[in-house]
């Protein structure tokens, strides 16, 4: 999308929003409600929150897609109790079609529908610890890590990047010229917008990020694992990106199944054993085995 096309979609609901009144307080009831939700003090209908979380999305955060381009290294782990090598590369992946009945609900999926969670990594040792903390690994775990990279471009919508942008606070793999163009963005709604509308915007994308960083607890999920869904409904959009629950700052992304396998390569898996856990998304693990893919995705494992 040109910077032309996002400035006429912002004066479109402009245009649209800026007659409502206190949109501000609107939005903040609305999240008010969901907080309440999600700490277990008042119940809501599924229709309930999906209409709130819908309209949230729709009317008050301006949904950018960020390209995630082709060599983009991202991993995965799976934690298992006990000494485990897993021989095929699906295990390690995501919950096939086939077995999505027993997909439980996840921060950003909900029962029976699976999606891939996956860690953004620059190096060879990057990301492992992330991947340990997503997978909540814990001490004396055997984790299996598959490494991945894109083979074709992927587009994101960047959960909370209004608040880098209002912290002027880059994120570390996002080009200069993309984060300049959501500075853009947020100085011309700013603009365009009344007070309680650019508040509104405001408010809705720090909910939005708060929720995906929380810890689990009460209805949360019920909540997130919704989000998903409503911004890749309209097929423009493979998924979400967001910041690391354990380790801030840490890009981690959740896609759409179909993305893996369209769009995604396996290049080798990794094999460690958890002997501390410092907190902090930081452990002392042991290197165990080097798995190798081999073209019918099964893997080879090899002692270190």
């Amino acid at each position: 999308m040109s910077i032309n096309e996002i400035k006429a979609l912002i004066d479109s609901k402009a245009e649209d929003l800026n007659r409502q009144g206190d949109l501000a307080g609107y939005v903040a009831s609305k999240i008010d409600l969901l907080n309440a939700y999600i700490d277990q003090q008042i119940e809501l209908s599924e229709s309930q929150i999906e209409d709130m979380l819908s309209e949230l999305v729709g009317f008050f955060s301006t949904s950018l897609h960020i390209p995630l381009e082709p060599g983009l290294k991202i991993l995965r782990a799976r934690a298992y109790k006990t000494m485990q090598l897993e021989q095929n590369v699906s295990q390690l992946s995501y919950i096939a079609e086939e077995y999505s009945d027993k997909a439980g609900i996840g921060r950003l999926n909900e029962q029976g529908h699976p999606v891939y969670y996956g860690c953004i990594y620059f190096s060879g040792n990057g990301g492992v610890n992330v991947a340990f903390s997503e997978s909540n690994s814990k001490v004396g775990d055997t984790v299996n890590v598959l490494r991945s990279e894109l083979s074709d471009v992927i587009n994101v919508y960047y959960v909370g990047i209004y608040d880098h942008v209002r912290r002027q606070s880059k994120p570390r793999f996002m080009p200069e010229e993309m984060f300049d163009l959501f500075c853009k963005v947020n100085q011309y709604q700013e603009k365009k917008y009344t007070n309680s509308v650019f508040l509104a915007h405001i408010l809705c994308d720090a909910f939005l990020s708060d929720i995906l960083r929380r810890k689990e607890n009460g209805n949360l999920y019920k909540v997130t694992s919704k989000l998903l869904y409503i911004f890749t409904e309209d097929n423009r959009t493979d998924g979400i990106i967001y910041t690391s629950v354990k380790s801030e700052g840490d890009p981690v992304v959740a896609l759409k199944i179909s993305m893996v396998d369209d769009k995604m390569v396996h290049n080798s898996c990794d094999c460690y054993r958890i002997e501390h856990d410092y907190g902090y998304a930081l452990y002392k693990a042991a290197h165990t085995h080097t798995g190798s893919i081999q073209s019918n995705n099964l893997v080879t494992w090899t002692s270190t």
